[in-house]
């Protein structure tokens, strides 16, 4: 069993770029991580972690403060998998790539980026 998406919870202070800049804020209050913990704590495991290691590692980026080129981010997207599914798992990325701006013209990329994880039969 996979629960996949964007979460809106940064469990870690290392899951923001700055925690100063969140104090009293959404994202990172305690009663969000208690919950995030609380399914991790039913065997969940964070499957992208392993292959992404922090702190600096994010999946979103405020598009309207040119938070990506600032490098001020936060990791709010998860892949969190069952005991059978982490098993399974033998690789997982962040694809910034797909965050970059592009070419003038260019459809605009969404705040957050793709994550991915690869998995063994």
């Amino acid at each position: 069993v996979a629960l996949v998406g964007d979460w809106n919870i940064a469990p870690a202070d290392e899951d923001v770029w700055d925690m100063a800049a969140f104090d009293g804020a959404t994202h990172v209050s305690e009663p969000e991580r208690k919950a995030f913990n609380a399914i991790i704590d039913t065997r969940f495991t964070d499957v992208v972690r392993p292959y992404t290691p922090g702190p600096g590692v994010y999946t979103y980026w405020d598009y309207t403060q040119l938070a990506f080129q600032k490098r001020r981010g936060m990791r709010i997207d998860f892949i969190l998998g069952s005991p059978g599914l982490a098993r399974r798992v033998v690789h997982a990325e962040i694809v910034k790539d797909e965050r970059r701006p592009g070419k003038k013209g260019d459809p605009s990329p969404s705040d957050h980026a793709p994550v991915l994880v690869d998995l063994r039969r």
